[in-house]
């Protein structure tokens, strides 16, 4: 066993290389080689790392259906976007299907839950939201509002986080997993900038800071039920 998670641990963190590294040399082809391999991998590894004991339960599906459909998510999402719109629009909402899986694990696993951050947790989502309604919506380049409702699945991913602070699971564990939530958000962010033409960072941030964000959010969940 202890072999099995060396191992997934190198081709994950290999496969994270590479991706990284086609951007830099905007290798199109590797990253479409490398890009769709990320989320599987990570879902292998959380179950070669989780307790034997608690692999067969039921809510662990759900982590199981978030990243089969975020995988979904990253394959329609390397088509270009000025051929094949619809493509996109696809992959979002595959991302949001997958977001409200992540909220249902955090939700009916059984680690511990807690209203102590809830209400901090949901006033900081009103002010986030209300910044992307400024300004995807009512700036100079109005876009369709099929973004602004695609944030929501981030921000119900956010709170049933928060809920699992401070009454069973580690502190840090759920501070681990909302850390990742935020990076999540960030990057998504970023591709929303750049879809109305005003670009906050390039694809190299956007990458990176997603990838954590999947990395975090899993860990998180391991260190709930370690």
């Amino acid at each position: 066993m202890l072999l099995r998670q060396y191992a997934i641990l190198i081709l994950y963190a290999l496969d994270i290389f590479f991706c990284i590294l086609s951007i830099k040399r905007k290798d199109s082809r590797l990253f479409a080689l490398t890009k769709p391999f990320i989320t599987p991998l990570l879902c292998t590894a959380y179950f070669l790392f989780l307790p034997a004991s608690l692999r067969g339960q039921y809510y662990q599906r759900f982590v199981l259906f978030a990243l089969a459909f975020h995988c979904l998510g990253d394959i329609l999402l390397l088509f270009p976007r000025n051929k094949s719109r619809h493509m996109f629009y696809l992959g979002m909402l595959s991302f949001f299907i997958g977001h409200i899986f992540y909220t249902l694990w955090f939700v009916r696993a059984p680690v511990g839950h807690s209203k102590k951050g809830l209400i901090l947790t949901l006033i900081l989502c009103f002010l986030l939201e209300y910044a992307i309604f400024r300004q995807l919506m009512l700036g100079p380049r109005k876009y369709a509002p099929i973004l602004v409702p695609y944030s929501y699945g981030l921000c119900a991913m956010a709170v049933a986080i928060a809920s699992t602070a401070g009454n069973g699971s580690p502190v840090y564990a759920t501070l681990v997993s909302y850390l990742g939530v935020a990076l999540f958000y960030f990057s998504d962010f970023c591709i929303m900038r750049r879809m109305v033409r005003m670009p906050l960072f390039g694809q190299m941030m956007v990458m990176t800071t997603y990838i954590a964000g999947q990395t975090l959010i899993v860990l998180g969940m391991l260190l709930m039920q370690i």
